[in-house]
């Protein structure tokens, strides 16, 4: 089973469970845990820890946060460096990566995880307020959703 964790400052990482719930369902192992959402809302390790222990060895984990080098990224690398457990950790989530994540129809492995982050880096676009129906970039955006259906449907 794959088991993810999303951890954000805020609510991005319980936002962005939901916004997979709306698009594929909540058959899917997430959780999310949202920090420093008042002051007494500092030392969220246990959480981590519980995810982590959740795992079991047959298990795929892949745990998310917001923003590289941030305090959630900082405690998540710092628990993962001492579990046994194989994690990948992911920083600068957002719903591209978490969806090549969940339809990544193999198993995970280092190289799988570099491809999912090429994949969903280009999928950061400006898209330009005047453009016409005629343009490439609607056409665009009906693939990536025929994309994803098509990965869900071989699920």
């Amino acid at each position: 089973m794959r088991k993810i964790l999303l951890a954000s400052h805020g609510r991005l990482a319980s936002g962005l469970k939901n916004s997979i719930e709306i698009l594929v369902g909540n058959d899917y192992p997430i959780v999310a845990i949202d920090a420093y959402l008042d002051e007494n809302n500092h030392d969220y390790s246990e959480d981590i820890l519980n995810f982590i222990s959740s795992v079991n060895e047959e298990d795929e984990c892949v745990i998310f946060t917001d923003l590289y080098g941030g305090s959630v990224n900082q405690k998540v690398v710092t628990i993962c460096s001492q579990s046994k457990e194989k994690i990948y950790v992911i920083t600068g989530m957002n719903l591209p990566i978490l969806l090549g994540v969940l339809f990544h129809y193999d198993k995970l492995t280092k190289l799988a995880i570099e491809e999912i982050i090429v994949e969903a880096q280009v999928r950061l676009l400006e898209i330009d307020s005047n453009f016409s129906t005629t343009t490439n970039s609607v056409q665009d955006c009906s693939d990536f959703f025929s994309e994803i259906k098509g990965k869900e449907e071989k699920l």
